[in-house]
């Protein structure tokens, strides 16, 4: 992999692989759901300035993840992936049984729009997600998203971003 840093947030690390022509998403730590809803805000722009339709989602680097966490992926994040353009996903789960039972927990949730298979080891994710490739138009690259579809995640960015915004707020009143 040549990965180029597009951002970072707590907990992720988000590159474009050069090499492969994906978005990497490196996971780390212990997710807590205000973390998560941070960090999938973070990844949410990077979809926004470029149609990333393949994505690494490496969970390897995961210590704990709280319970409160797969439910709103599944709910809120997610479901959103294929309107970004993504079109393959693989997701390598942390270790343990729990992290792999988070995984699938949200993938039971998604719809079928996205190309999603789960793996416990780096290698064979790199492996699958080599052997799939974006749809090509006469021989060229991605099409941009329309621009209806462009407008609608927009508008589901800015909600997100309030959101999450309205979650910093509750958890600074938790914390005084």
């Amino acid at each position: 992999m040549n990965l180029r840093h597009l951002c970072s947030a707590p907990h992720v690390h988000v590159h474009f692989d050069t090499w492969n022509n994906w978005l990497y998403l490196e996971w780390e730590g212990e997710l807590t759901l205000a973390g998560v809803q941070e960090a999938c805000l973070a990844v949410a722009h990077c979809f926004v300035s470029y149609n990333y339709s393949r994505v690494f989602n490496n969970n390897t680097s995961l210590t704990h993840v709280d319970y409160d966490v797969a439910p709103w992926l599944a709910q809120h994040f997610f479901p959103n992936l294929g309107l970004a353009g993504v079109q393959q996903l693989a997701w390598v789960y942390g270790p343990g049984l729990r992290a792999r039972e988070l995984a699938e927990y949200v993938l039971r949730s998604l719809d079928g729009s996205v190309n999603v298979a789960l793996f416990g080891d780096a290698e064979d994710a790199v492996s699958w997600l080599q052997q799939t490739r974006p749809d090509y138009v006469s021989g060229c690259a991605l099409l941009p998203r329309a621009a209806q579809q462009d407008a609608k995640l927009t508008h589901i960015i800015g909600k997100f971003e309030q959101d999450v915004a309205s979650t910093r707020v509750e958890s600074a009143g938790l914390l005084t």
